[in-house]
């Protein structure tokens, strides 16, 4: 991904996010969508993915900090070596910043996006899961191909 495209990306990811997130905190009560597969259900999490570790807001923010840095950082890297710059970096560093904005300045995440086959989430973490299944399909293919080049010399 060019290298100016990729940080647009960003924020333009963000912005939604946080935007769809302000809009989300004026929900009082569930905002039924597409009846009995998505609702709006304003939650305010203080853990991890499916509600795990609640309360630990602030461990949660300084691994979300820190992981972030090592994907902005590994961006600035292959930049410098004018190596290609996979957009999942991107949708990571945007979703990871998404969700360490509301930790700072809420003491929480928002989530609203309700559905009844996986726990309720927000943009930010959309990004960050496409963001990774995107990884993980790249270095696969990555490594089939490979291998299939050394087998055929």
């Amino acid at each position: 991904m060019k290298k100016y495209l990729g940080w647009i990306f960003v924020i333009v990811g963000i912005i939604i996010d946080q935007i769809t997130k302000s809009l989300a905190l004026n929900i009082e009560e569930s905002i039924e969508v597409i009846p009995g597969f998505l609702n709006f259900t304003l939650v305010k999490n203080e853990g991890a993915a499916f509600g795990i570790a609640q309360g630990s807001n602030y461990i949660l923010l300084a691994i979300s900090i820190v992981i972030c840095l090592v994907f902005i950082g590994t961006i600035i890297v292959l930049h410098k070596k004018e190596e290609r710059v996979s957009p999942s970096f991107y949708l990571l560093v945007s979703g990871a910043i998404g969700n360490i904005l509301d930790r700072m300045s809420r003491g929480f995440v928002v989530d609203f996006i309700d559905t009844p086959f996986i726990a309720t989430f927000n943009i930010a973490d959309s990004l960050v899961v496409i963001g990774v299944i995107w990884l993980l399909a790249e270095e696969t293919i990555v490594s089939v191909f490979s291998k299939k080049n050394k087998e055929n010399k």
